[in-house]
């Protein structure tokens, strides 16, 4: 095929670009730049900084945002971007632009990864062709199913991220009455994300009568880590926890049996807590249906790759006639 293709990962604190070459089965990266969001007023503005960095005209863009699809212009989630697809493709030069949520590019990319971009946090037997579960908090909290259909994979990237919150302790209960009030709607993303590392460590805060610093959910993370901060210690304990309960929620809710794929820049801070944190107890929790969930394995994601991947994959103009199969 043509080559090379720009691709991008842009979500609501990150901006990595690259270009791809796709043939083969296989997809080579090169020329990536990692960008801050805070550091441009507009997408537009760090991609035609990108272009002017690279030596090779594209002949065609593919982007992995995290925002769910529409016409027209797309506002950002987690971000004050948009993504005005005309726009764009005038700093393109006009070449072909495919559009693809983030969650929906980072699980198409899966397979294009090997076993060292992955950490295996709990054994299982997937269960025949039931779909796989790819979600995760960065800046918000993603979310995409995999289903093996033939004679192609399906990808469906869901908004599970925007589900209310249901806490499942006393502790949760207290934080859930803080997050709520002025009669706020909580969802679990306000919790398990970037952001909900920060609402939960105020929250914490408020409820032990602490004095707390506005730390980062970065802050909070290397803090925990370090062991230094027993606030954040909790804080993380907390997320976590509340991690599990939501990933085991939505294996029922979407018949996830194949297996979970952790992701986002935040738990991939955390792998070294995660696996001596309540992850597990809490995930497989589920009541009745606990057999339902108990075979189900759970992987990290360790790699930033993934979405670039899945862009280069989905955007390959000799792929063009079946993007409605990925």
């Amino acid at each position: 095929m043509d080559s090379p293709i720009l691709v991008a990962d842009i979500g609501g604190t990150n901006a990595r670009f690259a270009l791809a070459e796709y043939g083969g089965g296989k997809i080579r990266l090169h020329e990536a730049v990692n960008y801050k969001v805070k550091d441009f007023a507009r997408l537009e503005e760090a991609l035609g900084d990108f272009i002017g960095k690279v030596k090779e005209k594209p002949v065609r863009a593919s982007f992995a945002i995290a925002a769910p699809m529409k016409e027209g212009i797309i506002g950002f989630t987690n971000s004050p971007w948009a993504l005005d697809r005309e726009g764009l493709k005038k700093i393109l030069g006009g070449c072909p632009l495919f559009i693809a949520n983030d969650f929906h590019a980072k699980a198409a990319g899966l397979e294009f990864l090997s076993a060292k971009d992955f950490i295996s946090i709990k054994t299982g037997k997937p269960y025949g062709q039931a779909p796989i579960l790819v979600l995760g908090p960065g800046t918000g909290l993603g979310q995409a199913l995999i289903i093996p259909t033939k004679p192609a994979r399906k990808i469906i990237p869901t908004e599970g991220g925007h589900i209310s919150f249901a806490p499942c302790s006393e502790l949760e209960i207290e934080i859930l009455r803080i997050l709520r009030q002025g009669g706020k709607r909580v969802s679990v993303e306000h919790l398990l994300s970037g952001p909900g590392l920060e609402n939960i460590y105020q929250a914490l805060s408020e409820i032990l009568s602490l004095k707390a610093a506005n730390k980062t959910a970065k802050e909070i993370s290397a803090a925990a880590r370090g062991q230094k901060d027993d606030l954040a210690q909790k804080t993380v304990d907390i997320f976590l926890a509340i991690l599990g309960n939501v990933s085991g929620d939505a294996v029922l809710a979407c018949g996830a049996r194949g297996g979970v794929v952790l992701a986002g820049g935040v738990v991939m801070g955390l792998k070294d807590l995660l696996i001596a944190s309540d992850f597990l107890e809490r995930f497989e929790d589920r009541g009745s249906m606990g057999e339902y969930v108990a075979a189900v394995p759970v992987d990290l994601l360790v790699s930033e790759q993934a979405a670039l991947l899945g862009a280069a994959f989905l955007g390959a103009a000799d792929l063009k006639e079946n993007l409605d199969d990925y």
